[in-house]
């Protein structure tokens, strides 16, 4: 006979994991692994997260294939190649699928599951998910594997509907082949990183290209080809070596090359045969030994810029396109090889919106300060609400109906990037104020799966209490990552979307954690080894 309440609410699985991006596949595994229930959401039609939705022609990783990759598995490791040194969408997709198949996780994934809501119940001690289709799931542990870019930013311009002719998203371009640019008068607006990848591919084929730039971003080359054998076999003889070695670094992965003098030790001929050594090297960001100095990093924008007008042939387009208000890192800086010589293409042109910017949208093309630019189609490349844009999405409702709005009405507050007082047995991996955009993001996703999935058996052997972070905490956080951004080069005078400044009203602060992968990883394991000091253990609800 059945002692169950009927008024208590039951759990259908232990963990609910909503994204199916490096972070979620991963997380999905690491339930089996461990024996819990799950389920998966996905809002798209496949596993990939931003390698899904992105597939605009040119849309590529500018982080080395040698170690945007997973290394859990030796065996997916050495049975994965890898065709290019920075793999392009596609194959990145493809590389997604093939682990989501090994891992045996798509069984586990609702496709075509936008998730809405997540609600929780205090006296029950449980989560309960919303779909954009209606089904609800009840769990333990929530994990919104979602992403820091997958919130795209709907363009602030006057008369967007406005436009008689089709417009494309780089963010959800179409995967059927069906957008054909050629012989077209495209207008492009954006030259973030996706602007820096399609723009040379539209120019391929449109008859006129119009670049509507708001902002100059610094362009370096990026590393492409085939892949070094030599590298790949030192890789596969220990996967799990290199694993640890990722966490040990800065930026959670392994450069290739980097300079090994030191700025402050070098005399100007010496500074520029570095430079130069690094730039025919692709890998300019470490010329020096030192180069998170600011007057390292002075030298090295500085030499980007003058390396970017060389390549450009008109003067005044040259002049535009260089980041003359930042320095280098201080936004997101771009990679390609082809970007800027697009620019010396007869039916390319720049306008600069600073100098004259669009007043419009019109049906037939783009309006700005000085003339009417006639336009067939318009590709917005205006990027993301970023880092906080995917939380604000779902309406997330935690202790006594507060929701994350408001507990975020001010920024994003939270302890080690993956949990918010408030919102109990809740995990936001790649979420804000953790490595996230400025570290290998699956180096990132592993750690993080790794230490939410530790927790969690940690809760599970301690009878199941309710963890949260205690305020004091989340506040001490936002002091130390924004302690660690002015140490970084622009990080608080730029304005970018890593501080939500390409978003009208959004609060201004710095949403990422530049302390360096092997700090926090350690202070995240040293909070596990100590029983969680900096969090509030609440008991565990009463059976019913």
């Amino acid at each position: 006979m059945s002692t169950t309440q009927p008024n208590v609410i039951q759990p259908d699985c232990d963990v609910v994991v909503v994204g199916a991006g490096f972070a979620g596949i991963y997380a999905l595994w690491q339930a089996r692994q461990r024996g819990f229930s799950v389920r998966g959401f996905e809002r798209g039609s496949d596993v990939g997260g931003t390698w899904y939705w992105n597939a605009y022609p040119g849309a590529r990783c500018d982080v080395e294939s040698y170690n945007y990759a997973y290394f859990f598995d030796d065996d997916i490791v050495r049975d994965w190649d890898w065709s290019d040194a920075c793999a392009e969408q596609g194959e990145i997709k493809r590389y997604l699928r093939f682990v989501a198949e090994r891992c045996d996780v798509l069984r586990d994934i609702t496709f075509d599951a936008q998730v809405l809501a997540a609600r929780y119940d205090e006296a029950a001690g449980l989560w309960t998910l919303s779909t954009a289709a209606g089904e609800t799931v009840v769990c333990r542990y929530a994990i919104l594997a979602i992403g820091a870019l997958s919130d795209p930013k709907a363009p602030d311009i006057e008369g967007v509907d406005d436009f008689a002719g089709p417009a494309w998203f780089t963010s959800s371009w179409p995967r059927d082949g069906s957008v054909d640019l050629t012989g077209k008068r495209v207008g492009v607006i954006g030259t973030g990183s996706s602007g820096v990848q399609v723009i040379p591919e539209v120019a391929k084929v449109a008859a006129e290209v119009h670049v509507f730039q708001r902002t100059a971003n610094y362009v370096t080359p990026v590393r492409s080809g085939p892949m070094d054998p030599a590298v790949v076999a030192r890789l596969r003889e220990d996967p799990q070596a290199v694993r640890q070695a990722f966490r040990e670094t800065y930026g959670g992965h392994m450069p290739l090359d980097m300079g090994d003098e030191r700025f402050v030790e070098l005399d100007e001929a010496g500074r520029q045969r570095a430079l130069d050594r690094a730039w025919a090297g692709k890998y300019i960001d470490l010329a020096f030994k030192d180069a998170y100095l600011p007057e390292a990093n002075a030298a090295i924008s500085d030499y980007i810029r003058r390396k970017m007008q060389e390549v450009v042939d008109d003067p005044w387009t040259a002049e535009h396109l260089v980041p003359w208000d930042h320095p280098y890192g201080g936004k997101r800086p771009c990679m390609s090889n082809v970007y800027l010589q697009t620019y010396n293409l007869p039916h390319v042109h720049l306008v600069d919106l600073r100098e004259t910017p669009i007043e419009r949208i019109l049906p037939e093309g783009i309006r700005t300060s000085t003339q009417t630019i006639p336009l067939d189609v318009i590709v917005y490349a205006t990027g993301f609400d970023a880092i906080s844009g995917p939380v604000f999405a779902i309406d997330i409702s935690g202790l006594d109906g507060r929701s994350m709005k408001d507990a975020w009405a001010d920024g994003p507050k939270n302890y080690l990037g993956t949990m918010v007082h408030g919102f109990p047995n809740l995990f936001l991996p790649s979420s804000a104020l953790s490595p996230s955009v400025l570290a290998n993001m699956a180096t990132l996703a592993e750690q993080q799966v790794d230490f939410i999935f530790d927790t969690i058996e940690w809760l599970d052997g301690q009878g199941r209490p309710r963890l949260h972070p205690l305020p004091e905490s989340e506040e001490h956080w936002r002091a130390e990552t924004l302690r660690y951004a002015a140490r970084r080069p622009g990080a608080l005078t730029t304005k970018s979307w890593y501080s939500g400044a390409n978003i009208p009203g959004k609060p201004r602060i710095f949403m990422v954690y530049c302390g360096g992968f092997k700090r926090y990883n350690e202070t995240c394991y040293r909070e596990l080894e100590e029983g969680f000091p900096g969090y509030e253990l609440m008991a565990p609800p009463r059976p019913g």
